[in-house]
């Protein structure tokens, strides 16, 4: 009986060491380059094969006993030869264990050193990557299998990818990705754009660099994911700062949590941070658009609040407020679709609420830029003491008139604002210290001039204007001044000056100077910048006062000559004889 076992244990330890001795000699074959050389040619060749492709590597290190796998000089080439994808070095390292249960643990994957040029032309052609997509698409109609592997990667980590996706060029210094703490850290993140057209801005100092066609934005971000799916998301971006020296976004922090489906994208307690501006934004829903079930894209948020200093965006968008150091707090809440925004329930105001608006407005073709269209409704605007001086003080703007302005003192406006391609349009009702004004005002942009009219029963013009004896005015005005720099430029240079340049027409229905009533006022006036000069008629029943008046200074008006003022009388007129006259 004892020899029977020691024969049976020898049988078995024989066994054991030829297994061992065969591992041992596949192992020390697998380490010889002679081997590994093959096995890579026959891998290159296998999948070559599948791809209808070149598929190409320099070399490939193993070893059985660490479980390393190293790939160096990778090549890819798409179905027209261009070297689509070239990876530098790509390493691994496995676990043995769970290849028992057909599962791949990969503790650590690294690839250091990739380039790859994606192209997609059109819509309608395909993209150069797609038969790579397509060789390892699995089909829906292929029955389950039991074995198929299941891969794990513990670690990954990227280093040195450049990749070139049509115009966009994006290159990222480093990320590591680590699944046992769910944390993704991004460093060096560098996307450009280049669609080989001149900047946006070109030739137009007061337009804005932002160019989605050149940008050259760094990202650095750290993300924690929580559930990650093939129809699934939720991930929380702890950390995140945006900048691109070239257009001037500088995004100093950006945190929020991400909930996406294939459906819909929710993003919760989002908080954006540049230099001195802050934007809170609790909850923003985005249902995706879908083709098939005619679904299109729309989104709703909740009420936005924050703290913004219009600087922090004056260089990508509005180089107008690169002074503009007043902060404004705010909150409104906004609906859209892909080609609309509504905005309500807008709140605006400065700390010591000496500026206070409330209003809604919408914006609609949003992507045709020259149809596109901005309305405001303000239901009430308003500027105490010198806020509105304040707020003009600190725009690279001519000032004409400010002490008319600050006697006009504090104001509140309600009304309409419209926003089209190169022009602006304002009506509303304008409540000042001299009197209310019915207010119609455009801003032609596109041949440099302001023009409009203001309409008022009673304004105390002698007040604000600085008129000794002059009361309340009841007219009406009608005005037209030229905004273009080049042409005001050419005018200064000839005659020099301090006014505006432009034309005033006016009907006065009543008006009072030194007790008197004065009715049926004509007043035309022009001024060409150096000089203003103006004819005021005055008709009676039997008789017509004239005269002619000219200033060179909208604040010393009291100086303002009157020239050959003169009578002219004549039979009785009827209210519509002295109309057309």
């Amino acid at each position: 009986m004892k020899k029977r076992v020691v024969k049976i244990l020898k049988v078995l330890g024989g066994s054991v060491a030829a297994v061992l001795l065969l591992l041992g000699v596949l192992t020390l074959l697998l380490n010889t380059r002679t081997v590994q050389n093959r096995l890579l040619r026959e891998a290159t060749a296998l999948l070559q094969t599948q791809l209808g492709t070149h598929v190409d590597a320099d070399s490939v290190s193993l070893s059985l006993f660490s479980m390393d796998i190293t790939l160096h000089g990778v090549c890819i080439d798409d179905k027209e030869q261009r070297q689509m994808l070239a990876i530098e070095k790509l390493s691994a390292r496995l676990s043995p264990r769970p290849l028992l249960r057909h599962e791949v643990e990969v503790q650590r994957l690294e690839v250091d050193g990739m380039d790859a040029m994606l192209l997609k032309p059109s819509k309608d052609q395909p993209a150069n990557y797609q038969f790579l997509l397509d060789a390892f698409r699995k089909d829906k109609n292929e029955p389950a299998d039991s074995h198929t592997m299941h891969i794990h990667v513990s670690r990954l980590r990227l280093r040195r990818v450049h990749v070139v996706y049509n115009t966009l060029d994006v290159y990222l210094h480093d990320a590591t990705y680590k699944a046992g703490k769910h944390l993704l850290s991004i460093e060096g993140l560098k996307l450009h754009t280049d669609n080989h057209l001149p900047r946006k801005n070109t030739n137009k100092p007061h337009r804005g660099y932002f160019d989605p066609g050149h940008l050259h934005l760094t990202a650095n971000m750290k993300w924690r994911l929580h559930l990650l799916r093939n129809d699934s998301l939720s991930a929380t971006l702890q950390q995140c700062t945006v900048r691109d020296s070239v257009t001037g976004i500088d995004v100093a922090d950006l945190h929020c949590h991400v909930e996406a489906s294939k459906e819909r994208l929710r993003i919760r307690r989002l908080t954006l941070q540049q230099a001195n501006t802050v934007v809170n934004v609790p909850l923003a829903v985005i249902q995706l658009p879908h083709p098939k079930k005619a679904t299109p894209l729309t989104f709703v948020a909740d009420t936005i609040t924050g703290r913004a200093t219009l600087k922090d965006i004056s260089r990508p968008f509005a180089p107008v407020l690169k002074d503009f150091k007043t902060p404004l707090n705010f909150s409104l809440s906004m609906s859209g679709t892909g080609d609309t925004i509504s905005l309500r329930h807008i709140r605006i105001n400065t700390d010591n609420r000496q500026l206070q608006i409330a209003a809604t407005g919408e914006m609609t073709n949003l992507s045709k830029n020259k149809e596109m269209h901005i309305r405001f409704h303000v239901s009430r605007m308003q500027a105490k003491g010198a806020t509105v001086e304040n707020i003009i003080r600190q725009l690279p703007v001519k000032r004409f008139m400010m002490k008319q302005l600050r006697r006009i003192g504090d104001l509140t406006y309600g009304g309409r604002v419209t926003i089209l391609w190169k022009k602006q349009h304002f009506q509303g009702l304008l409540r000042t210290a001299g009197g209310p004004i019915d207010l119609h005002l455009s801003v032609d942009g596109l041949n440099k001039y302001l023009s409009g009219s203001a309409n008022s029963g009673a304004f105390d013009l002698g007040k604000v204007m600085d008129v000794n004896h002059l009361g309340s005015v009841a007219c009406h005005a009608d005005f037209k001044f030229d905004i273009s720099k080049r042409r005001t430029a050419r005018m200064r240079r000839q005659k020099g000056g301090k006014l505006p340049i432009g034309t005033v027409s006016a009907v006065v229905d009543d008006c009072s100077y030194r007790k008197i009533h004065v009715r049926n006022l004509f007043v035309d006036l022009k001024s060409d910048g150096a000089e203003a000069h103006g004819d005021i008629l005055q008709q009676g029943k039997f008789r017509d006062l004239y005269c002619t008046f000219r200033f060179t200074d909208t604040d010393q008006m009291h100086k303002m000559k009157i020239i050959k003022p003169g009578v002219k009388f004549h039979k009785r007129l009827t209210p519509e004889q002295r109309k057309k006259k």
